[in-house]
């Protein structure tokens, strides 16, 4: 399974809808077994192939404010604006996720890639 953790928005005005999501991989069991960014186009072309060889998302997204995950479904990305009806609004910044990091005293330091 694959965890929504925090966006990464680009701040040029044509490119607010190419958002990079950064991800927890999860085992059976729950437990992190890597970090990953997806661009948006990437996330959906997942989604795509997961619906394809299992008939159901492996995608979940955990947002602000929030005590539960929610599914990440293709219906999610079928809107106006980059954020309406779906997830990706209300997940925290990657800055606000390494405040998060940073209070658990992890030592894991997320950095956004160059692109």
């Amino acid at each position: 399974m694959k965890m929504a953790i925090a966006v990464e928005t680009f701040k040029h005005p044509e490119r607010q809808s190419d958002y990079k999501v950064w991800y927890l991989n999860l085992n059976y069991k729950g437990e992190v077994i890597g970090i990953g960014v997806k661009t948006r186009e990437e996330l959906v072309q997942s989604l795509f192939k997961e619906y394809r060889e299992t008939g159901r998302s492996q995608w979940r997204a955990f947002c602000q404010e929030s005590e539960t995950s929610k599914p990440i479904e293709i219906f999610d990305f079928i809107a106006q604006n980059s954020f309406e009806n779906t997830h990706f609004g209300n997940l925290p910044t990657l800055a606000q996720f390494q405040e998060t990091l940073n209070l658990l005293q992890t030592n894991l330091e997320l950095r956004a890639i160059a692109s």
